[in-house]
């Protein structure tokens, strides 16, 4: 199998995203050295956040809110 590069986050954001601008989120590969939340925005620029910063799990938990809604 051909090798594919993990998707790895190099750079963090610092400024809180707005919520009706992201569509989901992922946690980074366990093989990264840095853990990190990647944000996914509607029009689908990826943004890396860290999981320690305290807005962090506030939007994670808003986003799967609006999943549970839409279900």
């Amino acid at each position: 199998a051909p090798y594919t590069p993990l998707e790895c986050c190099y750079n963090y954001i610092k400024a809180r995203p707005r919520v009706k601008n992201l569509k989901g989120f992922y946690m980074t590969s366990k093989e990264c050295f840095d853990s990190a939340i990647v944000f996914e925005t509607k029009n689908g620029t990826k943004l890396c956040a860290r999981p320690d910063e305290s807005w962090v799990e506030k939007i994670m938990e808003m986003l799967q809110k609006e999943e549970g809604l839409r279900a």
